[in-house]
C-alpha cells in the first residue's frame, strides 16, 4: 500500500528536510502535497486526500491544532513535528498516531510512518466491511441483487435470499428464502467468485453456503450444518479450519 503524505510546516526548509527523510528512509510513501499553513492545508486536504498529514504545531497565523477546527472528522492520521515537547499532551488528545521532535531522528521517524502504515490498514479494512454489511441490510437500502441464466432467459433473486448452492456437475442448484430451487447452467465455482464479496463461504466440494442462513454447526471430521430450510451440508474436512475461521471472524463483526 501506497502511503499518500502532506506535509504541513510554515519553514520551506523543514519541508524539504521532511521530504527528504521521507523519501530515502521510509518505502512505499508518496508525498503528495506540501502547505505552509493551516489554510493551505485544508485545500490541500480537499484536493489530494493524503491518508497521513506530517503537521508542524508552532505556525505564526494558527497552530497545526486549528486544523481540527476546520475539519472535525478527519478522515487522515495524524503525526505532530514540533521542536517543543510541551505540546505533547495536546497531541495525543487530538488523537495523533505518533509526536516527533525537531531536528527529525530517523529511528523515530521510521516508526511513526509504520505505525501509520497499520493503522491506515485497519480503517480501510474497517470502512470496506462496514460499507459491505450497511449494504446488505434489509430495509429503505436497495436490495443486492443478481442474475441467474435459465434456459428461458434470466431471472433476478436478492443475494439475501439465497441461502445455499450444490453444485450438480456442471450445474448448480440455488435453494432461495421464498421460492422453488433453481438449477442454472454455470458450475459452482463461477458462483463462489461472484458471491465471496457477499460473505458466502465454500464449505464442500459441492456446497456453498450463505453464513446469514446458518442455524447449527455440528462437530464431525469435517462437520455438518444446518441451514434454515433444515438443509444438513456437509463440510469437508480440508475446508473445516477456514470454515471456523470465517465464521468467527463474521461473529466479531457484527459485534
Amino acid at each position: 500500500m501506497i502511503l499518500s503524505i502532506l506535509i504541513v510546516d510554515d519553514e520551506e526548509g523543514s519541508r524539504k528536510t521532511l521530504r527528504h527523510f521521507l523519501e530515502r528512509y521510509c518505502t512505499d510513501v508518496q508525498v503528495v502535497a506540501e502547505a505552509d499553513s493551516v489554510a493551505t492545508a485544508v485545500l490541500e486536504i480537499e484536493q489530494h486526500k493524503p491518508m497521513l498529514v506530517f503537521l508542524d504545531i508552532n505556525m505564526p497565523q494558527e497552530n497545526g491544532f486549528a486544523l481540527f477546527n476546520k475539519i472535525p472528522k478527519p478522515s487522515f492520521q495524524t503525526i505532530f513535528v514540533t521542536a517543543y515537547d510541551s505540546y505533547a499532551l495536546q497531541a495525543i488528545r487530538q488523537q495523533a498516531i505518533d509526536y516527533i521532535l525537531k531536528p527529525l531522528n530517523v529511528k523515530s521517524l521510521t516508526e511513526a510512518v509504520e505505525r501509520a502504515r497499520q493503522y491506515c490498514t485497519q480503517q480501510q479494512l474497517a470502512e470496506r466491511v462496514g460499507d459491505l454489511l450497511v449494504s446488505l441490510q434489509p430495509g429503505p437500502a436497495p436490495k443486492i441483487k443478481i442474475d441467474l441464466p435459465t434456459t428461458n432467459g434470466f431471472i433476478y433473486v436478492s443475494v439475501a435470499e439465497i441461502i445455499r448452492c450444490e453444485a450438480l456437475d456442471n450445474y448448480t442448484s440455488f435453494h432461495f428464502t421464498d421460492r422453488k430451487p433453481v438449477v442454472v447452467c454455470r458450475t459452482l465455482g463461477h458462483y463462489e467468485t461472484v458471491l465471496k464479496d457477499f460473505g458466502f463461504i465454500r464449505v464442500h466440494h459441492q456446497h456453498l453456503i450463505n453464513p446469514d442462513h446458518l442455524l447449527q454447526y455440528q462437530h464431525g471430521r469435517g462437520g455438518t450444518l444446518l441451514m434454515s430450510d433444515q438443509a444438513e451440508v456437509s463440510v469437508s474436512q480440508r475446508k473445516r479450519e477456514e470454515f471456523l475461521k470465517s465464521i468467527r471472524i463474521k461473529t466479531a463483526q457484527k459485534k
